[in-house]
This record gives C-alpha cells, sequence and structure tokens, in this order.
C-alpha cells in the first residue's frame, strides 16, 4: 500500500492517507488539525517505513476503516535537579 504522510513543522501532528487522497475531503478531522501540514512525503509499506514509534498493522487498519491515521504528540521535559 502507498502512502502520503503529511506532518506539521514542528512535527506534533501526523496524518496517513493512500497516497492521492486529498485531505480537504476527509470529514473527521477539523481544519485546524489540516491547515497547519505541510506537502506530503511518499511511503510504499511494503519497502517503506512509515515514521518511528508507528505499528504498521495499526496504521493500515485506520485507513482501511477511516480512510486516515491521524496524530497529535505533545513533548514536555521537565528539568530536575541532582
Amino acid at each position: 500500500m502507498q502512502f502520503d504522510i503529511y506532518r506539521d513543522q514542528a512535527l506534533e501532528r501526523l496524518l496517513i492517507v493512500k497516497r492521492g487522497t486529498s485531505i480537504n475531503q476527509l470529514k473527521d478531522l477539523q481544519p485546524s488539525f489540516l491547515n497547519v501540514l505541510e506537502r506530503p512525503n511518499q511511503v510504499d509499506s511494503e519497502v517503506g517505513s512509515l515514521p518511528l514509534g508507528l505499528n504498521k498493522k495499526e496504521v493500515i487498519e485506520a485507513i482501511e476503516h477511516h480512510g486516515y491515521f491521524a496524530r497529535t504528540l505533545k513533548v514536555s521535559i521537565n528539568e530536575v535537579d541532582d
């Protein structure tokens, strides 16, 4: 299966769809989520790799069921005094 992988500049938002899918036609996602995504990278799941930490089976199931796989990442750093 071939994918288009969209990310925002800060790498906090991730959207994966079948190659050639118009993300503007995805009704379940908020425009505020879609508006910050940049031009996609293209990946073939048979030979390429998905972003680190993603389960390929979970991604494919989500795309087949919903038409997309979307994630938001929130990272926080806490300083610890020794």
